[in-house]
């Protein structure tokens, strides 16, 4: 449903953003490298300097930290993980101010758990913690993850892999017991059913206008798709001109690269809200050309609430010929109203097509 939308709405654009697009008009010749850069906002499929030769780029959208769980030293994890028929996902939690903004001076503490009701979860990457501060509890049961956070100015998280074993169909009160995650903070706290990971994709809302919780995730198959996640800043710079730029990550967590773009209202329409970006890998080459559409959505009520201070993209990956080869989607927040930086965040998830025969009902098409 969501790609017929976006082939309409792109269809009948203009396809050409009222916002310049600076150094990414540097075009080589040839009608085929025009299409390109007038089918993508001015974006074309070159090598670029690593994290498009911007210092703060790549000072501050850099890999998470490896975490060394310690829970994997157990040979009863050990059997589970190694299991061939285990069901396999990869969850991604950040909480506290998604988007940087100095002007924050208020501690908000996180202190939590994270807990799945059988099987395994591992820790892969802590997220932004800070050294002193934000450390992660010894782990006593392979079934529970528990922290110390404090957030102000930005935020925390984690990253990790939730490992379900067959049941024994034998087993009938097992067999027909939901499987759940649940995430719980003083702040706010949620639990999901373990089928809704492979197309979670949701950002909550405190009312306290500063905090939040992104979560996100994928069903990891061995004969799969590749997928991952891409998060970082959505806002205006400094002249005013509407841009995002952050990570673009592997479902493992690494830092696959960075990610540029542009967003407004498409010129020749005046009301499809458009954006149009260029990921490429941490050496700076070329990895495809995005573009889509990003629809305003505010909450309304009480309590955490989705959406409420921004809106969602949707949109495609695309090669260097122009053709689609994969899906984005996720979420945008816009800064707060008395924020210094001009900047909010965005926060979603990628995959690629691929040959695979294994079906996953990820989301993307909802």
């Amino acid at each position: 449903m969501i790609r017929n939308l976006l082939i309409t709405l792109i269809a009948i654009s203009l396809l050409t953003m009222m916002v310049g697009c600076g150094e990414e008009r540097n075009l080589s010749s040839g009608d085929d490298t025009q299409d390109i850069a007038d089918e993508f906002g001015g974006f074309t499929a070159t090598d670029e300097a690593a994290a498009f030769g911007d210092p703060a780029l790549a000072a501050e959208m850099t890999d998470d930290e490896d975490f060394a769980d310690e829970i994997l030293l157990s040979p009863a994890v050990d059997s589970i993980v190694s299991d061939e028929e285990v069901g396999a996902y990869v969850l991604r939690l950040t909480w506290g101010s998604l988007n940087y903004d100095s002007t924050v001076n208020q501690l908000t503490d996180w202190t939590g758990s994270l807990t799945i009701s059988r099987g395994a979860v591992i820790i892969r990457k802590i997220i932004r913690f800070e050294p002193g501060q934000d450390y992660i509890l010894p782990r006593t049961e392979p079934t529970l993850i528990e922290w110390v956070s404090q957030t102000s100015t930005h935020y925390d998280g984690i990253l990790v892999n939730i490992y379900i074993p067959p049941v024994d169909t034998s087993d009938t009160i097992n067999a027909d017991t939901p499987i759940t995650v649940s995430f719980e903070t003083e702040p706010f706290s949620v639990t999901y059913n373990i089928t809704d990971l492979a197309s979670l994709d949701t950002v909550y809302y405190l009312d306290d206008n500063i905090n939040a919780v992104a979560v996100r995730g994928h069903k990891l198959e061995p004969m799969g798709c590749p997928r991952g996640f891409l998060e970082g800043r959505w806002g205006h710079d400094s002249t005013g001109t509407a841009i995002f730029y952050g990570r673009w990550l592997a479902a493992n967590g690494y830092l696959a690269g960075h990610v540029k773009g542009y967003w407004g209202v498409d010129a020749d329409s005046e009301w499809v809200n458009v954006f149009y970006g260029k990921y490429i890998d941490v050496f700076g080459h070329f990895e495809g050309l995005i573009k889509g559409v990003y629809i305003p959505n505010p909450g309304q009520g009480n309590g955490p609430s989705k959406d409420r201070f921004g809106g969602k993209f949707y949109g495609h990956i695309y090669d260097a010929n122009g053709s689609a080869i994969g899906d984005l989607r996720g979420h945008y927040g816009l800064p707060r109203e008395n924020s210094d930086t001009g900047m909010g965040f965005f926060a979603g998830r990628w995959k690629t097509y691929c040959n695979s025969a294994v079906a996953v009902d990820d989301g993307f098409d909802e």
